[in-house]
């Protein structure tokens, strides 16, 4: 606090306080406790929204997961690429690239050209299945679980020894952060199987016992099916051409010995009709 006193009798009177003001000193470059209160109080946003292209392309060994679930230094809040850039107010105007690839200038978490040089750590803390994952592993969790809203914690801690005191906790905030996921054909419709397809196609089991196929597709089922049905007709008039042919033979004259039986009736007849004629011719000549 700067007081400005009056005198009395040549001498400071301290009863006659002439003016007033409260004032921050940072020593040696050293920032005060409520300093980084106050900017986190009033450069960090309530809530962000991350746009699902940042997403796409963050890579694990980039800096887009830098300081979430895991302590680093506090100067390093808003690099270029970083999910907790978008927490400061200042990154709305300031460029952005994916995984810092145009190296835009970081910004300052306490304001335009304030270091703190690793005086404070600071760490954004997410809730609910993300809680602890890192890097790569954070990622993959924020893409399989889609489009969400996360609750998080920002907290910055003092140092001891110039490394985090994580029990000292010099300034907080709850923040919410919704990640935007693409929008895939896995993540619309579910991933395609054929139990919940729809399809009705059985799919193919072989038997390796026997060689065959348990079950075909449809059409392959369609195929064997008239080439089945073309077998069995084929048979079948194979069969009944037989049976015509045998029904032919037995309209067909006789050859053979039915034919010599024949014709030895034929001879017996004419025969006996010689010698009933021989009889009657007697019997005429003994009534002459």
């Amino acid at each position: 606090t700067v007081n400005v006193y009056g005198n009395k009798d040549g001498k400071p009177d301290l009863d006659n306080i002439v003016a007033t003001k409260k004032v921050t000193i940072n020593i040696n470059g050293l920032i005060s406790k409520e300093t980084v209160q106050k900017a986190v109080a009033d450069n960090v946003k309530d809530s962000i929204d991350v746009p699902a292209a940042y997403l796409e392309k963050a890579k694990g060994e980039g800096p887009f997961t830098a300081g979430v679930n895991h302590v680093i230094p506090y100067e390093l809040f808003a690099g270029d690429g970083m999910l907790t850039r978008l927490l400061l107010k200042a990154s709305d105007k300031a460029p952005w690239s994916d995984n810092g690839d145009a190296k835009n200038p970081a910004l300052s978490p306490l304001g335009e050209n304030v270091k703190t040089k690793g005086q404070y750590f600071y760490q954004v803390a997410l809730d609910g299945n993300v809680a602890g994952k890192e890097k790569q592993a954070l990622i993959d969790q924020f893409r399989a679980n889609g489009t969400q809203t996360y609750s998080a914690t920002v907290n910055v801690y003092g140092n001891k020894d110039g490394k985090p005191d994580l029990d000292n906790i010099v300034a907080t905030k709850k923040v919410t952060i919704k990640i935007n996921v693409k929008e895939t054909s896995d993540t619309a419709n579910g991933s395609l199987s054929p139990s919940n397809s729809g399809s009705g196609v059985t799919p193919m089991n072989h038997n390796h016992a026997t060689g065959t196929t348990d079950s075909m597709p449809a059409d392959t089922m369609t195929s064997s099916t008239n080439t089945m049905a073309g077998e069995n007709m084929a048979a079948s008039a194979n069969k009944m051409s037989d049976t015509m042919m045998s029904e032919d033979k037995a309209m067909l004259p006789n050859t053979g010995e039915t034919q010599t039986s024949m014709a030895s009736i034929g001879f017996l007849g004419l025969a006996l009709a010689g010698l009933l004629g021989g009889l009657g011719l007697k019997n005429k000549k003994e009534e002459n």
